[in-house]
């Protein structure tokens, strides 16, 4: 790479979501051993304001749950299968917790945080 482009990093979109099921331990893992520490993931609040990874306001799209994440306690979440909307392979997977996030790669990766929920996490 050029001097002029020395400084641009290549961030995984919600770990290496192509290959594994996005926001998940298994796609930030991938992330990394695939030679890409730069990772970028979304939160949102549960009902009990623990910060979880997850780009969608609702768990449909990327979990077997159905509902807002607002509605639901960290407990409930760590119920809802993260992995099998992408395939049997990653039947199981868990939705992680932005501290889990943290703990599991210091020193290992740079985290960059998207926000989805501003306001509530200010109050």
């Amino acid at each position: 790479m050029s001097k002029r482009f020395s400084s641009i990093k290549v961030i995984s979109h919600r770990g290496y979501s192509s290959e594994r099921p996005e926001n998940t331990i298994s796609s930030f893992d991938w992330s990394i051993e695939s030679g890409f520490p730069y990772i970028e993931l979304d939160i949102h609040l549960t009902s009990d304001q623990v910060p979880i990874v997850m780009h969608d306001e609702y768990v449909d799209r990327t979990t077997n749950g159905f509902g807002a994440i607002r509605e639901f306690t960290l407990a409930q979440i760590k119920e809802l299968d993260a992995g099998s909307w992408f395939g049997p392979k990653f039947i199981g997977e868990t939705v992680p917790t932005l501290e889990e996030v943290l703990v599991r790669y210091s020193g290992k990766a740079h985290i960059f945080v998207e926000l989805k929920s501003l306001e509530e996490i200010l109050v």
